[in-house]
């Protein structure tokens, strides 16, 4: 049997560690003991598993389609590191199943078999979740930074940043002398208005004022610059609008940035587009019932205040044109939700039989780690038998150092294979129940995500979105469909609760089955 080996880490500074090794040794170590032989190795560098267009894991789809049937396994250490996205996931399985490649992980059984395949399931899915949870947990970590008046991101043109070595921020950024001070310069001549913006960028050029790359200002940076609350010392948290004072030095004080904002407002104006509107939480997500196309939103104007409307936007759709009051689609979206709303004893239920994945995976590791152990006791014996030998002149110098190298690097294959903590019953009772309130409670939680929450949510929900209208049949995410699966006693083992579901007509009336 023909394998081949991908390796991943996620950032660049983990590159320069034994991460990449430890994976790789691991990786052989499991394709000698399963006599796979390696044809090649694929590893990659620095890039997140978020997305599927990393440059190795090309090359790897590249080499299955160019030697199909030639190759038979893709060895991974463990699942995340192959995906943390549970669509990318599976559709890259299925290409490389194209191909006649199977995926099998080192650390964890995702056999072929319906538990294997559960576990794949369940493993793809818990690291798209962690995904999600680090990415909010970072969302939550910067804005406690705002609020505290610190400037989470990369110093802003005219100041420096006051980490050293890539460590996390914990200080306001600093002026960025000599540069600092033509910018405030360019605040008070600006703040006169006796200058365009044209004929300001000029002078700023003049000046010798250039980006963090080393290049000209353009007429975007220039605007942008100057509408930045930043230089006034405020710091604005853009998950919720809110502003704070910012702990950093100000360029200009309130005053005049107020005054250049009026000189930019006589000068133009132009109302800017704004893209997310607590009005339409459901744009990007709601289809269009006859083309399936993403739904877009706008106002129409009446007598005495503009109301908002969904419409579809296609040009080669019969329905363009025709609008569909938010309300309409906010109660069928509402309505929903209440139907994907599992049981709190369905969640029992998946509880129970994540532990009882737990257990085994537990128990796999236990088997693994003893055998590891038991198989460096046995090298250890050998070497000392060598050791042996040679003293009692029973082999020459070339032998001893032939099978001691050899022995030794079979001893540190051993002592570097990782062989990870697996899921602990802690963990998932842990997790479990971080879960039970937002997915017991969706419509609750949801309408007091903020906006970009909300987005992120529907997502984890309905990863496509859901059709106007005929919303009772939507493609879940995965979380949901495996509530779903076990709520019909799909899952072999676990016994069969039927949701209460909620069938949304056409009308948007609801009757339960």
């Amino acid at each position: 049997m023909n394998g081949i080996i991908y390796c991943r880490v996620s950032s660049k500074e983990q590159t320069e560690g034994t991460s990449l090794e430890s994976q790789e040794v691991a990786c052989r170590e499991y394709a000698r003991n399963k006599n796979i032989r390696v044809l090649k190795i694929f590893v990659e560098q620095g890039e997140s598993a978020k997305f599927a267009d990393r440059t190795q894991l090309l090359e790897l789809i590249d080499f299955c389609r160019k030697n199909k049937g030639k190759v038979q396994t893709l060895i991974v250490w463990k699942i995340d590191r192959f995906a943390r996205n549970v669509a990318d996931h599976f559709n890259i399985k299925a290409t490389l199943l194209k191909y006649g490649v199977r995926i099998v992980s080192v650390t964890e059984p995702i056999d072929a078999n319906p538990e294997g395949k559960l576990m794949e399931t369940i493993l793809a899915g818990f690291a798209e979740f962690d995904n999600e949870i680090r990415a909010i947990r970072s969302v939550q970590g910067m804005r406690r930074k705002i609020q505290n008046g610190i400037f989470p991101w990369k110093a802003p043109l005219g100041y420096k940043s006051s980490t050293i070595n890539g460590e996390k921020k914990n200080e306001p950024d600093q002026p960025d002398q000599p540069l600092f001070g033509l910018l405030q310069k360019a605040w008070q001549e600006f703040a006169t208005g006796a200058y365009t913006k044209a004929e300001m960028l000029r002078l700023m050029t003049g000046w010798g004022c250039i980006t963090q790359k080393g290049k000209p200002m353009t007429a975007q940076s220039l605007d942008s610059f100057f509408k930045n609350r930043f230089y006034a010392g405020i710091l604005t948290d853009p998950w919720s609008g809110q502003e704070y004072e910012g702990k950093h030095l100000p360029m200009v004080s309130h005053e005049k940035f107020a005054l250049v904002q009026q000189v930019i407002q006589k000068r133009s104006q132009s109302v800017p587009h704004q893209k997310e509107r607590p009005e339409f939480p459901l744009r990007g997500l709601v289809r269009c019932s006859h083309c399936l196309h993403y739904m877009t939103a706008s106002f129409s104007r009446g007598y005495s205040r503009r109301y908002p409307y969904y419409h579809c936007n296609n040009r080669k759709c019969r329905n363009r044109g025709k609008s569909h009051p938010s309300g309409e689609i906010h109660d069928e979206f509402g309505l929903l939700l209440g139907w994907v709303v599992p049981k709190p004893e369905v969640v029992d239920i998946f509880g129970k039989e994540m532990l009882k994945v737990a257990e085994k995976q537990q128990t796999f590791l236990k088997l693994k780690k003893s055998r590891t152990e038991a198989e460096l006791a046995r090298v250890s014996r050998q070497i000392q038998e060598l050791i042996r030998l040679r003293t009692d002149a029973l082999i020459t110098d070339r032998e001893f150092i032939e099978q001691r190298s050899l022995l030794s690097r079979r001893r540190i294959a051993l002592e570097s294979m990782p062989l990870g903590d697996g899921l602990k019953r802690e963990q998932v009772r842990a997790l479990i129940q971080e879960l039970r309130h937002p997915v017991t409670q969706i419509a609750e939680v949801w309408k007091h995500f903020s906006l970009p929450l909300q987005r992120q949510f529907s997502r984890l929900i309905l990863p496509v979105g859901f059709i106007h209208g005929k919303s009772r049949t939507p493609e879940l995410g995965l979380l949901f469909k495996l509530f779903e699966d076990f709520s019909e006693g799909k899952t072999n083992g676990v016994r069969p609760v039927r949701f209460e579901r909620t069938t949304v007509s056409l009308k948007g009336s609801c009757s339960t089955n």
